[in-house]
C-alpha cells in the first residue's frame, strides 16, 4: 500500500471508528458531549491548531450557535477535551484496573496486552492522542501545558501508588523505588507507541511490549520468580 493510500485509510478509520474513539464511549449523548466526541476525532486526525470548527459542527450535527453556547472558544474545547475525555480515559482505563489489585505487575501486563490486541495498524498510524496534543500545544500555551502536565502526573502518580501497594503486599521487589519503576514504565510506553507509529507497525508495538513485560517480571520478589 502506498503512503498516500495508508494515510487515506487512517483518515477513513478515524472518521468512523477506531480504538482511540473508545475514549469517548462512556460519555453522555447530549449536545455538549457530541461536540466533544467529534472534536476529539477532529483534533486527533488534524491536530488542535488545524482542527476545523466547521468539521466539528457538521460531525456533531449541531449549529454554530449550539457549539458556542457550550464553548466560548476553540481553546475552551481543547481544555474540555483534556479535563474530561482524556482524564476519564486515564482514570477508568488505566489507573483503576491497576490500582484495584495488589499485584500491579500482573494487572499492568493484562491491561497492556488487552489494549495491544484491540489495536489495528490504523490505530498505530494515528498514534496516541494525548502525546500528540502534548507535543503540539504544551510548548505554545501555558494553560494547555498546565493541564497536560497534570494529566501525565495523574497517570504517573497512579503507577507509583499501585507499585507501592504491590511492594507492601510483597508482590513487587523493594530493591527499586516505586517512583523509578513508574518513570521507566511511563518512558517505555511512550517510546513504544512513538516507535510503532514511526514504523507504521503494530508488530513493533507488540515486540516492544514483550520487552516491557520482561522488565516487569524482573520486578517480582525472588520467591515469586
Amino acid at each position: 500500500m502506498s503512503n498516500a493510500l495508508e494515510i487515506d485509510s487512517a483518515v477513513n478509520t478515524a472518521e468512523n471508528a477506531n480504538w482511540w474513539t473508545s475514549w469517548c464511549k462512556d460519555q453522555p449523548q447530549d449536545t455538549r458531549s457530541r461536540i466533544l466526541a467529534q472534536a476529539f476525532k477532529e483534533v486527533h486526525l488534524n491536530g488542535f491548531q488545524a482542527a476545523s470548527i466547521q468539521n466539528i459542527i457538521d460531525g456533531a450535527g449541531v449549529t454554530k450557535g449550539a457549539l458556542y453556547h457550550h464553548f466560548a472558544s476553540k481553546d475552551e474545547i481543547g481544555f474540555a477535551l483534556l479535563d474530561e475525555i482524556f482524564i476519564h480515559y486515564i482514570r477508568v482505563s488505566f489507573i483503576d484496573p491497576i490500582s484495584q489489585s495488589n499485584d500491579p505487575i500482573t494487572a499492568l501486563r493484562n491491561h497492556l496486552q488487552e489494549t495491544g490486541e484491540c489495536m489495528s495498524e490504523e490505530d498505530i498510524m494515528l498514534g496516541c492522542p494525548l502525546d500528540h496534543f502534548a507535543q503540539e500545544m504544551a510548548p505554545l500555551n501555558q494553560e494547555f501545558q498546565a493541564r497536560i502536565d497534570a494529566l501525565y502526573k495523574l497517570k504517573h502518580d497512579g503507577l507509583v501508588d499501585s507499585f507501592k501497594k504491590g511492594q507492601e503486599a510483597g508482590n513487587v521487589t523493594t530493591a527499586v523505588s516505586a517512583e523509578s519503576i513508574a518513570l521507566m514504565i511511563d518512558a517505555t510506553m511512550q517510546g513504544c507507541m512513538a516507535m510503532a507509529k514511526s514504523k507504521r507497525s503494530l508488530s513493533t508495538l507488540m515486540q516492544c511490549g514483550e520487552g516491557l513485560f520482561h522488565y516487569l517480571e524482573q520486578l517480582r520478589p525472588e520467591n515469586q520468580k
